[in-house]
């Protein structure tokens, strides 16, 4: 059997959580022994891992003059051309194509809760969803909750989705040493015991409420952003920032190279993930595998992913927020607790799971 995938959202530069999720994809699939076959589609040269060949894989360059559409028009273009036997599209879909098709709905917060999304962000969205979900003959998503969304907007998918569950690098997110941990507080000048927030600076992960939250608090430790500005609520955010409370007690980083991610992520005394919609979470197996105790939105989503290894919060409401950072900062009891119940938990999740996972739904008759 040959199955198509597409590499331009792996082959982005600054990866988010979806874009990691493609790239692990691909990457585990050239290691898995199997009869199969894969053809690899994209538009840019590819970054190094990504371009490393493997016996059952096969590359296809498709030149594209535009900057917008290549995986809609471009792709599904030589999809109908040169059809494969089934196209897994990790993120988004063609609109034409021969063959099957299986897709990956990561989430549905764009019809949960659109106030969340750039306006110019929904309608795309909702197209894309829509042809996808239409054309696909068998749909993965990464949690029960992402199930739930997805057959309340579209009932249609009943007999087709199935849940598989994300994972984690483990050969990178680890327990780090103590030089280690000093050599990243050096590098950023931060002390020695801070609160991580890594992911987009933007309204959707709730950045304006942890903030309100941690001006609330008694900041015996430092709080960290690190991640791109987004698109959706920069404005707010820089404008809470400016507040000379915060400005002397938050350090914001902007993007930071994934090596960089691992080392703050490891020698961060508490994680922090305050976002009022997700589809899974990756960021908190990572914070679980460094040994990081927990806070985060009470969603039943991360309930999945963390189960009884972290402290919840309403996202709503601020001094639940603040009350939950206090605590965590203070109990190292606690701490503890949740430092060694989370490195058991973490070991369910894995990217070598995912993929096998995936391919036998892929193919399954």
């Amino acid at each position: 059997m040959i199955i198509g995938l597409e590499a331009t959202r792996a082959n982005h530069r600054h990866k988010t959580g979806t874009e990691w999720y493609a790239w692990h994809i691909i990457q585990e699939f050239k290691k898995l022994n199997t009869p199969h076959k894969f053809v690899l589609y994209y538009n840019q040269e590819l970054e190094s891992a990504l371009s490393e060949r493997s016996d059952h894989f096969i590359f296809r360059r498709l030149k594209w003059p535009f900057k917008k559409l290549w995986t809609n028009l471009r792709l599904g273009l030589e999809l109908v051309i040169k059809p494969v036997d089934i196209f897994f599209a990790t993120n988004a879909v063609p609109f034409f194509h021969r063959g099957k098709m299986v897709y990956t709905v990561h989430d549905l917060g764009f019809l949960r809760h659109p106030k969340l999304y750039h306006p110019l962000a929904r309608p795309y969205h909702k197209l894309a969803h829509y042809f996808g979900v239409r054309q696909a003959q068998k749909i993965i998503v990464p949690s029960e909750a992402t199930k739930k969304d997805l057959l309340y907007y579209f009932p249609q998918a009943k007999d087709k989705v199935k849940v598989i569950y994300l994972g984690f690098d483990d050969q990178q997110f680890k327990i780090l040493s103590e030089s280690e941990k000093e050599e990243i507080k050096q590098k950023f000048d931060l002390p020695k015991n801070y609160i991580l927030y890594i992911g987009r600076l933007e309204t959707k992960k709730n950045i304006q409420n942890l903030l309100r939250a941690y001006k609330l608090c008694n900041k015996k430790s430092r709080l960290v952003l690190a991640g791109s500005e987004g698109r959706h609520g920069i404005q707010e955010i820089k404008k809470l920032l400016s507040d000379p409370e915060l400005k002397s007690n938050v350090s914001v980083l902007g993007y930071v190279s994934q090596k960089d991610y691992v080392r703050l992520m490891g020698a961060a005394s508490v994680f922090v993930f305050p976002s009022r919609f997700e589809g899974f979470g990756i960021p908190l197996l990572e914070a679980m595998a460094c040994g990081v105790p927990i806070i985060c939105s009470d969603l039943p989503v991360l309930h999945e992913v963390a189960g009884e290894c972290a402290i919840y919060f309403d996202p709503r409401n601020i001094t639940d927020i603040a009350k939950a950072i206090n605590r965590l900062a203070e109990d190292s009891v606690l701490q503890r607790q949740l430092i060694n119940t989370g490195l058991a938990r973490v070991k369910k999740f894995s990217w070598t799971k995912c993929a096998r996972e995936s391919l036998d739904f892929i193919v399954d008759k």
